[in-house]
């Protein structure tokens, strides 16, 4: 026995072992990815730079023929297409769906850190195509980064689900969200902006929800953790100008339009400065008109009008150039020119049949992928199926000297267990049997004493009829002698009472198989009243409608009655036999 234990503890040992090594092993290959992203995030906005680092990782490949380095010359792709604002590309991002597919391919769930990033990648990806599917993979890649404890993702990954909740208008979720985010970002310089971001954020779940002292507060304070920083980036210019302009539109919804309309001009000049012309730029012309146009300022109005006209044609995003002339149109609408409105009308039409269109090419596209992707992962499984098998071998190999020593003893546990097994079936034949025997006997008294019952009911009829023709005799002839025939009605009566007893006795006899038939019964079928469950143990009794009826001195029409309630309360088809659905229960 002491030997036995000491071989089950050696083999937990070396089981323990394994998964240990395997577990570091998939650590190291976690920090090495954080280290690629950390390396690569550097040089961003230098395409060069990062495709250098792509085939740097591709040669450690090719030498060593590690899969980790395969993997991160494959996630290194994923940061091509950033433009110098810091942003994806949207025309190109799209384009990354294809390599985040294949790298969840390749990683096959080894690497944690690999499937966090593919699924955040892919959150962003659908988060304005389909909001519901993105919320999936964030909550992947949530889950998976908080059970490792790493916060490689996890401050952004929070940041994110609270722009989703924000975009489906459940702000209160989404400043806890944001909130979350804020409190898991380390306070450094390379968070600053993030950290100024989350308190714009507060800013605009508190303008949703109408409190725009509170979204004037969480602005100003955003805005002024990036004024007390010196040297500020451009991106962090940017997003300090931003945070102005957003400022000016709190103002212009507290009617404070002197301040609105300082706050969004200074936008409004650092974006025409930059000949930027993207989506921000296009929202602050918006803005600045609402706010000429609510004031009518007519005039201001149609700097911006013709501003928004002649850089139009330099704008490439179709949702930004129907924006423009949306606004352009308003402007024409207020100036009563017709004309120019049916053209502004012929021109939007194109501009929204050409978005569709593109939407439809790109969900075709996206749907294509995915298709794809099914298909190349249920080839990949069935790939590392056979590999698996392949390591499955090697790894028999390793333990074929374990499998030796525990052989014997699990040649002897099975014998134990089919021998325990086998004497087990034994004394279950024999109880079987045993109850068998015992379930016939009960059957046969049941039998019996239904039988009884029913001579009992057919003598209790022949006494009542006799009994009811003495009582009709006495009536007819008053001459008879009366006190023999009160003498002769004494005497059935008490028979009728005899008999009363007798049956009372047999139906109480099973009284407790009785209780326990009415309590399943009752349990099955809650909506049956006591007297219907009475009438159910009558039925299975196999007692006739007119039986009943004597038993419960009403009609038999009325015990017919009773019968078609039950069986329509159970459900039960008017051809079934209710007797024999009672005895199954």
């Amino acid at each position: 026995m002491k030997n036995k234990i000491i071989r089950i503890l050696t083999v937990l040992l070396f089981s323990i072992i394994i998964v240990s090594c395997s577990s570091s092993k998939k650590e190291e290959a976690n920090n090495y990815f954080n280290q690629i992203n950390q390396h690569v995030s550097k040089v961003i906005y230098q395409p060069e730079k990062i495709k250098e680092l792509k085939e740097r990782e591709q040669k450690k490949y090719e030498s060593t023929g590690d899969r980790i380095y395969k993997i991160s010359s494959r996630y290194i792709e994923l940061f091509y297409n950033f433009n110098n604002s810091g942003n994806k590309n949207d025309e190109n991002a799209i384009n990354q769906i294809p390599i985040v597919y294949e790298l969840l391919i390749l990683n096959n769930n080894d690497y944690d850190y690999i499937t966090i990033a593919c699924n955040f990648n892919l959150a962003h990806q659908f988060e304005h195509k389909s909001p519901k599917l993105a919320m999936q993979f964030l909550n992947e890649a949530i889950k998976l980064d908080e059970k490792l404890g790493k916060k490689y993702y996890l401050p952004h990954l929070y940041h994110m689900k609270g722009r989703l909740l924000f975009n489906n208008k459940k702000y209160s979720q989404a400043l806890t969200y944001f909130n979350k985010s804020l409190q898991n970002l380390d306070k450094t310089r390379h968070n600053l902006i993030f950290i100024s971001s989350m308190h714009n954020n507060f800013a605009w779940c508190h303008e949703k929800m109408g409190h725009l002292n509170l979204a004037l507060k969480e602005a100003g304070e955003a805005a002024k953790i990036l004024e007390n920083e010196k040297n500020l980036k451009p991106d962090e210019i940017a997003f300090l100008t931003g945070i102005k302009g957003s400022m000016g539109f709190y103002y212009f919804k507290k009617k404070n339009f002197p301040e609105a309309e300082k706050l969004l001009i200074q936008e409004f000049e650092v974006h025409k400065k930059s000949r930027k012309n993207d989506h921000e730029s296009i929202a602050n012309l918006t803005k600045l008109f609402d706010l000429y146009n609510e004031t009518n300022q007519n005039d201001k109005m149609k700097e911006v009008v013709e501003y928004g006209k002649s850089i139009e044609p330099e704008i490439t995003i179709i949702s930004d150039k129907i924006l423009i002339n949306e606004m352009v149109q308003s402007y024409y609408l207020k100036m009563n020119d017709t004309p120019m409105v049916k053209k502004l009308c012929k021109k939007l039409i194109v501009l929204h049949d050409r978005n569709d269109e593109k939407s439809n090419q790109r969900l075709t596209y996206i749907s294509d992928t995915l298709n794809n992707f099914t298909i190349r992962n249920i080839d990949q499984k069935h790939q590392y199926t056979i590999e698996a098998q392949k390591f499955k071998n090697k790894l028999m190999l390793i333990a074929v000297c374990i499998v030796g020593i525990i052989f014997g003893v699990t040649i002897y546990i099975i014998r134990n267990i089919n021998k325990k097994e086998k004497e087990l079936v034994d004394k279950e034949k024999i109880i079987l049997m045993k109850n068998k025997k015992i379930l016939e006997q009960d059957l046969k008294r049941q039998e019996e004493k239904i039988t009884n019952l029913h001579l009992n009911l057919n003598l209790k009829i022949e006494t009542e009829k006799t009994f009811l023709d003495n009582i009709r005799k006495m009536k007819k002839f008053k001459n008879i002698d009366a006190e023999q025939t009160v003498t002769d009605l004494f005497l059935k009566i008490n028979n009728l009472i005899q008999i009363d007893r007798k049956n009372y006795d047999l139906v109480n006899e099973s009284s407790l198989e009785n209780k326990l038939f009415i309590q399943r019964l009752s349990e099955k079928f809650p909506s049956l009243t006591n007297n219907e469950l009475k009438f159910c143990v009558y039925y299975k009794l196999e007692f006739s409608s007119k039986e009943i009826s004597l038993l419960e001195n009403i009609t038999e029409g009325s015990a017919r009655v009773y019968k078609t309630k039950i069986k329509t309360k159970m459900n039960i088809g008017k051809e079934s036999i209710l007797n024999i659905f009672l005895k199954s229960i």
